[in-house]
């Protein structure tokens, strides 16, 4: 008999060209419309953007808002390029890191802006365990869509296009109608605030830039929703290049138009709201009414409640494929027999997520401190495999590529995300604010450090032992075959 036929292999599994059984597959439940949905909702976009943009007006006003969003759109583009061009372990962990604390993040930045909302509508006085409880409120309704209406999430990415688009419009629209007095262009594109304390204003402005970055928080989180979307291997890079060209065009005029409505910086930075959702008070200020500036602001508050639930998704399925390629135990590579969801993979992050949440109840500063890694983790996942493939392809002109690629551009456009990640790995690693305590620190070199600590521990105690990098996967279009060429 046949080698291949003497391995038993179970109803859910294929055999590989090797003749060893494939893991448990998710079957196809999306297609462009979801991707383009997840890859612009847990972006971030406009909505990311006003909701970071205290930092840039500490750190540069309006220069740093404007000349920051379009240095910032540059590297991300190509950025999103290159990583589109080709979708292990460090950089893997590096990415879970940044999928977990973005769920993290979109949790906190909800539960900040609706007690904002009552802040400036009934007085309230906003308690750190409410916070708490928004938080983990919103993490187990986001698993239990995860889990039980899975295929809600296509609708829910498909209407939120339609929400993000036609709430651009209109808040647009109501800045520029409402706002009775507007600053002139001087203002807008020239008047430069340094409110940090560092004495370099290069740096000042440089540590602004988390604004912009804010607003293109991850671009990958489609690419791990890979085998549950029809022809993959073209929708997810053209969704991630979509996505990131989009953004960049979309958000400069509301930049600008903000920017032209802001009215008083410093007014707004000292209101009751102005470090908890600034741009809520602009609104407020621009229409003279707090329920049109709440109801305006929701429109962001929506789009980072639905981010934080793809974002449970991205991790769950981080966890799932980094399992069936035993970087970690195979006991959470199991998919539900009947959901097809990795429910194990999803679960494990509860525990670890409400511990996080509770450092909020009583130290502030440490939970912004992890959170504040969240954008250095994302850099770092992304330069490390765009800087291997600049040094790979340098001296080998055979590298097979997928259907989405860039030609001659390719190389350049490499180069120019690797610089760019780069820098914004180092610069989002600085302290916003001079001179450095411990209340202003910035932690995001501890949750980098902290991330390689974990993975060398992992990798000598398991991975070196099991780990034999990304399985080839049967049914996947565009995978490459253990003979390393394209099917």
């Amino acid at each position: 008999m046949d080698e291949l036929e003497k391995k038993p292999v179970s109803k859910d599994r294929e055999l590989s060209v090797t003749g060893e059984a494939q893991p448990e597959q998710i079957k196809k439940r999306f297609n462009f419309w979801t991707a383009i949905g997840i890859a612009v909702c847990t972006s971030g976009a406009w909505e990311g953007w006003t909701a970071s943009i205290a930092q840039g007006l500490t750190g540069g006003g309006p220069v740093g808002l404007f000349w920051g969003w379009i240095f910032v759109s540059i590297g991300i583009v190509c950025m999103s390029l290159a990583l589109a061009e080709f979708v292990s372990w460090f950089t893997a962990w590096a990415g879970l890191a940044g999928l977990w604390i973005g769920t993290l993040s979109c949790a906190m930045g909800v539960a900040v802006q609706i007690q904002s909302y009552a802040v400036v509508s009934v007085g309230y006085e906003p308690l750190t365990w409410h916070t708490f409880m928004i938080c983990a409120a919103c993490c187990f309704v986001w698993i239990l869509i995860n889990v039980f209406a899975v295929n809600a999430l296509h609708h829910l990415n498909t209407w939120l296009l339609v929400w993000h688009v036609a709430g651009y419009i209109v808040v647009i629209a109501v800045l520029a109608a409402c706002t009775p007095t507007k600053h002139d262009a001087q203002f807008v594109f020239t008047n430069f605030q340094n409110l940090t304390g560092w004495d370099n204003d290069f740096v000042s402005w440089s540590v602004s830039l988390l604004a912009a970055l804010y607003a293109f928080f991850s671009l990958d989180s489609t690419s791990h929703f890979s085998e549950e979307i029809e022809k993959a291997n073209i929708v997810v890079p053209r969704a991630m290049a979509i996505q990131a060209f989009s953004s960049a065009m979309m958000t400069l005029p509301f930049v600008i138009t903000v920017l032209f409505c802001i009215g008083d910086i410093d007014a707004v930075l000292a209101s009751p709201i102005g470090l908890m959702s600034p741009f809520t008070q602009i609104l407020i200020n621009s229409t003279n009414s707090i329920p049109a500036g709440i109801i305006l602001n929701m429109i962001g508050t929506t789009v980072a409640w639905l981010a934080g639930c793809d974002l449970t998704g991205a991790t769950s399925r981080a966890i799932w494929s980094m399992a069936r390629d035993k970087a970690i135990p195979g006991y959470f590579a199991h998919l539900h027999p009947t959901l097809n969801v990795p429910i194990r993979a999803m679960l494990v992050t509860i525990v670890p997520s409400l511990l996080v949440y509770m450092i909020y109840i009583w130290n502030t500063t440490a939970f912004y401190g992890i959170m504040a890694g969240v954008l250095v983790a994302f850099q770092l996942s992304y330069v490390v495999p765009i800087g291997l493939y600049i040094f790979y392809s340098a001296w080998r002109k055979d590298l097979v590529k997928g259907p989405f690629n860039l030609g001659k551009a390719s190389f350049f456009c490499h180069v120019l995300a690797f610089f760019f990640g780069c820098f914004m790995f180092l610069f989002m690693s600085f302290p916003v604010y001079q001179p450095v305590t411990a209340q202003n620190m910035n932690y995001a070199s501890v949750l980098v450090g902290g991330v390689l600590v974990i993975s060398l521990m992992s990798w000598f105690l398991y991975g070196r032992k099991h780990y034999q990098g990304p399985m080839a996967i049967v049914g996947i279009e565009g995978q490459l075959d253990p003979s390393g060429s394209e099917p």
